[in-house]
């Protein structure tokens, strides 16, 4: 659990592949990602007790999945961090994460795109209370 009275410090190395009670700048995880495996995504990263900062659109590939998280809901409606892609196989401008776990991470200024699938699951756990995982399709 994040207390909300002493937020975490901001992470600066991020070649480590789990990450605890620390803020991660999602661009800045994505630049360093993109220079050590040359490969335009977030992989293989587990993620506990953080805070994690946008602003950003999250592109889940296979193998994300959300436990116990607070994803950023504001209002009433979960559907407004959702968003859906209009072309099937290409997002442009979103952040891919693949095969990567949040643990009781709580996310500010995110947005969340996906499968169909993804999409609909997000919808069903995502609220403020909501603590079942949620996981790609």
């Amino acid at each position: 659990m994040i207390d909300p009275s002493a937020p975490p410090p901001v992470e600066t190395n991020y070649l480590q592949a789990h990450f605890e009670q620390v803020t991660i700048v999602v661009s800045d995880l994505f630049r360093a990602s993109v220079m050590t495996s040359q490969e335009p995504l977030i992989q293989g990263k587990t993620f506990t007790n953080c805070v994690i900062e946008g602003p950003a659109v999250l592109l889940a590939l296979s193998g994300v999945s959300f436990e116990a998280c607070q994803l950023g809901l504001t209002s009433d409606d979960p559907r407004s961090l959702m968003l859906m892609p209009m072309a099937k196989d290409r997002v442009v401008g979103a952040i891919a994460v693949k095969d990567c776990t949040f643990r009781g991470c709580q996310f500010f200024a995110i947005g969340y795109t996906g499968t169909d699938a993804f999409l609909d699951r997000m919808l069903q756990v995502l609220g403020p209370q909501s603590q079942k995982p949620a996981a790609d399709a």
